[in-house]
């Protein structure tokens, strides 16, 4: 929509702001300027703006002028005239005489008597060519321009066409207010040749001081100014004029906004130090856009009253604190969301899962997810089953978590992946022991390795395929890089129950291994070698897979956080060493840790280390004896050891070892 500088002016002092500086702000505040064209004939700016579909008030120099006060902060510099009621007919006083009224609906009806039309004067032409309005009378121009100039006009009608009730309805919403007949009794002209001027307007009551630049505000303004253009540019008799008000009520339409709502939405502004928008600097900029506010310092909001100008875009909270932002500038905010650096409390368990994963990836496992319901390989009456299964490969709740990860494997192979590393973190479940119809979800961990280029001897050999020592080894490493206490051990037959949870049916009978848990005494989890008849035909029958299971919150309960160092450090003894390799005769059941205690308790603090170099046992069938050899290291931390301490070192040995001997025969007897 095109604009004329020149009328804008009409209602605001421009002169101190730059062409420059009003057109960035008036882009940036939502009002996007497509063109600017210079009149030097009338040395006048048109300035086309793309007006959004929300803004649609923005429709005459009046309501942009208004636009303009509130965005640079300049009054309107025009002051609005009282409408005086003194002469007008009151219609429809009943209605409201126990009710407190709100607005007055005012009608003003003008004779025209004997009009000799002027030339429309060019400036008022040129106007009228900027709105792309076709020219015609020079009363209807004058109509047309008002409207340009105010964004409100006068209605054109005679007597004739209001005693026939024609062409009333669509001048105006608010002659509906008012009965034909009524505006009848107030037109003092009865010769239908007479043009009526009809002026009408919604004002608040008196008694309500508040201004917020309202078109009706302006009422006797655009009154005036129309009829001075009339004497001017008609020769014509002006009659007096007749009026009618109509008392109604009208609700304000009120919005609550709060303090920290604001805060959240348009963030901290920029400055040396991060803070928000002050608490008065808010205040003004909602009586800049005309809203009345009001602030509750109780409950930290503000209380708005919107104009009926803005009813159809300002409907919500939001609405309310975008024009905030759009009037402060939204540039003087952060572009950037502030990173909050707390963090809400993490359980411990949580942790120590995330831990467990962040140790599986560090060895080359990637995580996997599969879902919970399946077709378990083993067919089992506990096997928790789903009622009215979508598929058949959908019907039963999972009991372990391997079964997946084969199937992962699986799929893998078949896309021509050789080497796949992965684990799993997921639910299974079994029925309770004590009722069919209760079930027990547990958190189990699951792995599968399968690598062909695991390990080479050196540079010159070819890479071979992992074996279980380096799973074992792979999964000692894990145990001890999360400060687990548990072990992994051989799997006796004469073990109690083992847990129903793990898997066994898909292992290689004779090259599985247990994790264990020493504290309770009890299997965890189970390690080992997959059974090749749970992979696909199409794939090689030799391949070596690796796989693991464990249950993960048996697991966390093994685990110990270090908060403090279990050991204390020791200065290096700068003095050389002496060295004694012994061997010890000992019976089939002593065993040779004792032996190491015993050695280290009868001796002085000499001995730096006590190592076993090798065991040896007699080929004969039924011999109980073995030998062991051991070396044990001496050391001083104070001086270099001389003959008499080595002659003492070699006596104390002696005696040890007679003493051993004789333990290692009285062990025999007591066993027989």
């Amino acid at each position: 929509m095109k604009f004329s500088l020149q009328l804008i002016s009409n209602f605001i002092n421009l002169d101190q702001i730059q062409f420059n500086e009003f057109e960035k702000n008036l882009t940036l505040s939502g009002l996007e300027i497509d063109s600017i064209e210079r009149i030097e004939k009338y040395k006048d700016k048109i300035i086309d703006i793309n007006i959004t579909t929300n803004r649609d008030e923005i429709c005459s120099s009046f309501s942009l002028a208004r636009e303009a006060s509130a965005i640079f902060n300049i009054p309107i510099k025009i002051l609005p005239i009282p409408t005086n009621y003194k002469n007008s007919i009151e219609y429809n006083c009943n209605k409201l005489r126990n009710t407190k009224y709100t607005h007055r609906a005012y009608t003003r009806i003008v004779n025209l008597e004997a009009i000799f039309t002027k030339k429309t004067p060019d400036w008022l032409l040129y106007q009228l060519r900027i709105s792309n309005i076709k020219a015609s009378g020079t009363l209807n121009n004058i109509q047309e321009y008002i409207r340009i100039k105010w964004g409100q006009t006068f209605y054109i009608t005679n007597n004739q066409e209001i005693n026939e009730q024609k062409n009333i309805i669509k001048y105006s919403h608010l002659i509906q207010l008012f009965h034909q007949k009524e505006m009848k009794t107030i037109i003092k002209s009865t010769n239908n040749q007479f043009k009526l001027l009809i002026f009408t307007t919604i004002s608040k009551q008196k008694n309500n001081t508040t201004l917020n630049n309202e078109s009706s505000e302006f009422y006797e303004n655009m009154f005036i100014d129309s009829i001075k253009l009339i004497n001017t540019l008609i020769r014509t008799k002006i009659g007096k004029y007749s009026e009618m008000h109509q008392n109604i009520i009208i609700k304000n339409k009120n919005i609550q906004i709060r303090k920290k709502d604001i805060n959240k939405s348009l963030g901290y502004i920029k400055g040396q130090k991060l803070q928000f928008i002050k608490t008065h600097k808010i205040k003004n900029i909602l009586q800049q856009l005309n809203l009345s506010p009001k602030h509750c310092k109780t409950n930290k909001l503000f209380e708005v009253t919107i104009p009926n100008y803005r009813a159809q875009d300002l409907t919500r909270e939001i609405d309310i604190i975008e024009e905030i932002g759009r009037i402060y500038q939204f540039q003087h905010f952060f572009s950037k969301i502030k990173k909050n650096n707390l963090q809400g409390y993490k359980s411990s368990n949580f942790t120590q899962v995330k831990q467990i994963r962040n140790t599986l990836n560090k060895l080359g496992l990637h995580e996997v997810i599969n879902f919970c319901i399946t077709k378990n390989i083993k067919q089992n009456i506990h096997n928790p089953q789903i009622h009215n299964p979508i598929t058949y490969e959908q019907q039963e709740l999972r009991i372990n978590i391997l079964e997946n990860l084969i199937n992962n494997y699986n799929h893998n192979i078949k896309n021509l992946k050789n080497n796949i590393e992965i684990f799993e973190i997921g639910k299974v479940f079994e029925i309770h022991h004590k009722s069919t119809t209760l079930y027990i979800e547990k958190r189990n961990l699951g792995g599968l390795i399968h690598n062909k280029n695991y390990t080479r001897n050196n540079w010159s050999n070819q890479s071979s395929n992992i074996n279980l020592f380096h799973f074992k080894n792979m999964i000692e490493t894990f145990l001890e890089t999360i400060n687990s206490k548990a072990i992994i051990k051989e799997i006796h037959t004469n073990n109690e129950k083992t847990d129903e949870g793990f898997a066994e049916h898909l292992f290689k009978t004779n090259k599985k291994l247990e994790i264990h848990d020493p504290k309770k005494h009890k299997r965890i989890g189970i390690i080992g070698e997959l059974n090749n008849k749970f992979i696909k035909k199409s794939h090689d029958k030799h391949e070596r897979i690796y796989i693991f299971e464990i249950n993960l919150n048996q697991l966390i309960e093994t685990t110990k956080s270090k908060n403090h160092l279990e050991y204390t450090s020791k200065k290096y003894s700068n003095y050389p060493s002496v060295t004694r390799d012994i061997s010890i005769k000992l019976e089939k059941y002593v065993h040779i840790e004792k032996v190491k205690q015993n050695i280290i308790s009868k001796n002085n603090e000499l001995i730096e280390s006590l190592e076993i170099l090798n065991e040896y046992k007699n080929s004969i069938k039924n011999n109980t004896t073995r030998y062991i050899s051991l070396r044990v290291t001496y050391r001083s931390k104070a001086k270099t050891l001389n003959n008499e301490d080595i002659k003492s070192i070699d006596t104390n040995l002696e005696n040890i070892l007679k003493e051993l001997q004789h333990t290692s025969k009285s062990y025999i007897k007591g066993k027989t």
